[in-house]
């Protein structure tokens, strides 16, 4: 094995660890809750059932709440933000009316898709999540308010790619629009009687929208 796979092993295996603890985190933290309430445990206990230190579960999260919720904001997966970036630049880009350019939709649409891809969440994940909300109905404050502070993220990148100011209404316009298209897409996906992939309904809902707004005023 030569040195660059080595060390490519060796990162992929950390992260692997790293992703294995995460979920543990999670995992316990959520089934704390639905035993005992958030207020119920510690995060000293949470760690001794994890077995890990309290320093090591600060470097994963920052409060118990956030361990609940687990990873649903996590990073954009770096290569596909670098070709929704790269997307948008270029000699003899095409842009539409609004000065966005014509593939913008096309590369949000598989930006989102990544997210998913690298989310690997589950149906067990979106019950587990559920049956703690249900004990602590107030963590669905916690997961809104990060579904908002994603479609901001999303608006930060879209104004980045298109050049645009980084208050420019347009983008937030449609980084609220396609969240709201990729929440729904979610609700579908997970949902016991669902058998189709992410992508194809996220799909579905675009072409849906792209109908209804194209219809004349």
């Amino acid at each position: 094995m030569t040195e660059s796979a080595n060390t490519c092993a060796v990162h992929g295996l950390r992260a692997r660890k790293r992703e294995a603890t995460r979920s543990a985190i999670t995992s316990a933290a959520r089934r704390f809750t639905v035993n005992h309430g958030l207020n119920g445990f510690t995060i000293e206990q949470l760690c001794a059932d994890v077995g890990i230190s309290r320093r090591t579960f600060f470097n994963y999260f920052p409060s118990k709440e956030d361990a609940i919720v687990g990873h649903l904001l996590d990073e954009f997966p770096a290569d596909a933000m670098a070709a929704f970036t790269d997307g948008g630049h270029g000699e003899g880009v095409a842009r539409g009316p609004q000065g966005l350019t014509t593939t913008l939709l096309r590369d949000l649409f598989e930006l989102t898709v990544a997210m998913t891809d690298q989310l690997d969440f589950t149906r067990e994940d979106v019950r587990a999540l559920i049956e703690v909300m249900k004990v602590e109905p107030q963590l669905m404050i916690k997961v809104m308010g990060g579904a908002e502070a994603r479609e901001h993220e999303f608006a930060h990148v879209i104004t980045e790619r298109e050049g645009l100011p980084p208050d420019d209404p347009t983008a937030l316009l449609v980084a609220g629009l396609f969240g709201t298209l990729s929440r729904r897409a979610s609700q579908k996906f997970f949902s016991g009687e669902n058998a189709l992939a992410y992508r194809d309904i996220l799909a579905g809902h675009l072409a849906q929208a792209q109908q209804f707004f194209a219809f004349p005023l």
